[in-house]
């Protein structure tokens, strides 16, 4: 089994797709948004809107410890990530990998210090680590035309890219 990388391995490998995910989770906004998909029990997706944070190297998120998503994490470490649509339409970014629970609350206090008090944490949320296995980022060339044609960037420890 290969060892998975951080986000800040992804930015140092991959720097043109860090600032492309980077763009389409914040979108000009001081929070980042996005769809966090995890495994529910009976091994089906379920899909939840969630604020991450890209701090300290790595990707973070915020879970309720009541949820399902939580749950889900807990017995599952895969998840996926995908960006909220733009508003011009046309991008893509897409993020899969295991998530891993920290409990330290240290670590907890400075991701919550890197978001400059725009996300707390409290007693019920739990921290989740994120590690990126792969990276999937789509441009549409002619978005909202019959010529509309997509571009694909990829990313799996090392960078790859293919056009179609």
């Amino acid at each position: 089994m290969t060892a998975h990388k951080r986000w800040g391995d992804f930015a140092v490998e991959s720097p043109d797709l860090v600032e492309v995910g980077h763009r389409l989770l914040y979108q000009g906004s001081a929070i980042a948004s996005a769809f966090l998909a995890t495994v529910a029990p009976d091994q089906g997706p379920r899909v939840h809107p969630v604020f991450p944070v890209l701090a300290l190297g790595d990707l973070w998120l915020f879970i309720v410890n009541l949820s399902p998503k939580y749950r889900d994490l807990c017995r599952n470490r895969w998840f996926a990530l995908h960006t909220l649509p733009t508003a011009e339409g046309g991008e893509e970014f897409y993020l899969r990998g295991y998530a891993d629970e920290v409990t330290d609350q240290t670590t907890k206090d400075s991701v919550v210090a890197a978001t400059n008090g725009r996300q707390r944490s409290s007693d019920f949320e739990a921290l989740f680590r994120c590690e990126p296995k792969s990276v999937l980022y789509t441009k549409w060339d002619n978005w909202g035309t019959a010529e509309a044609w997509p571009s694909y960037s990829k990313w799996q420890g090392t960078p790859q890219v293919e056009t179609k």
